[in-house]
């Protein structure tokens, strides 16, 4: 029994750090980000949070995987799937923008769960941490603005040849 346990908290500590946004930090720092985390189960096809509701919340996938759908008419159209290791709606942190998507479970799933009020609090009582963290999110979003100019760039040409 003790084993799974400790296999568990070994496999959450390793999501973390695999995260670009948390990546290369020491034990203290992810031990402050562990006081912060909260660790939510999901079933399959359970909703994680829906289109029109306000996101606070970065999530990164510790255990099973996740869909972003898009819900037209009373039916889901999967857009992207997310595979164990991977973080999504990082950019509710930084806003309280709604979210444009609905996030299910594709099936058992655990999550770490960081919420807006939680990194604010880290940041006032681990400024040096929450100012690496926050630079990490500001490389983030350039790294996916860029991306994006790219897709868009694409398919301009796409359109018009």
């Amino acid at each position: 029994m003790f084993g799974k346990k400790n296999g568990e908290s070994d496999l959450l500590k390793q999501r973390i750090t695999e995260c670009p946004v948390f990546s290369g930090i020491s034990s203290a720092e992810l031990r402050a980000l562990l006081e912060i985390a909260h660790i939510r189960d999901y079933s399959e096809g359970e909703k994680i949070f829906e289109d029109g509701t306000i996101g606070l919340c970065f999530y990164i996938i510790v255990t099973g995987s996740v869909r972003m759908v898009s819900e037209q008419e009373g039916n889901l159209k999967i857009l992207r799937e997310l595979p164990a290791g991977a973080g999504f709606s990082e950019v509710h942190l930084f806003s309280e923008l709604r979210h444009s998507l609905t996030c299910v479970a594709a099936e058992v799933s655990r999550l770490v769960v960081f919420a807006k009020p939680d990194l604010e609090e880290l940041i006032k009582i681990k400024p040096r941490l929450g100012n690496r963290i926050l630079l990490r999110f500001l490389k983030l979003f350039g790294e996916t603005l860029e991306e994006l100019y790219r897709e868009n760039k694409m398919l301009k040409h796409k359109l018009h040849p």
